[in-house]
């Protein structure tokens, strides 16, 4: 993990065991409900192929009825304390791949921190799109543990 002017960096802190952290992230029934930027949206689909070299796929929809598509490979499963992937908007093979690494630390019993690396954007205005739309997706996140 290298930062970089083109990398963000989030980090959050969640009442929950790593564990049930880290399972929000591969189980498709729960990415389908909490995995958007904000109450406006809705995830309508998710799958995943939880293995070195497998894929996902999820579908956001918003209130207008605009539907955006992520797709990527998981790189590194590390359960439950890493999980890396490649980030990729829309269905086009022309689309750019960026990089995304999760990290979960246990502090206590019921409380983990995740730290969200994502890397390779090709612009400052890209990095700062995702960091807002990731702040959106990790407090929802923090809704669906409760």
């Amino acid at each position: 993990m290298s930062e970089s002017e083109f990398s963000l960096t989030v980090s959050q802190t969640y009442a929950a065991s790593v564990e049930r952290v880290f399972r929000a992230w591969i189980e498709p029934t729960a990415l389908v409900a909490w995995f958007r930027p904000n109450n406006q949206m809705q995830t309508p689909h998710a799958e995943t192929d939880l293995r070195t070299g497998g894929d996902y796929r999820i579908e956001m929809q918003s209130a207008n009825g605009t539907v955006y598509r992520v797709s990527g490979l998981y790189h590194e499963i590390n359960e439950p304390g890493r999980l890396a992937f490649t980030w990729r908007w829309g269905d086009e093979t022309e689309a750019e791949d960026t990089y995304v690494e999760l990290t979960l630390r246990q502090l206590a019993p019921n409380q983990t921190e995740l730290t969200l690396f994502h890397d390779e954007f090709i612009s400052a205005a890209a990095r700062d799109s995702h960091e807002e739309n990731w702040r959106g997706v990790l407090a929802q996140l923090g809704v669906y543990l409760k």
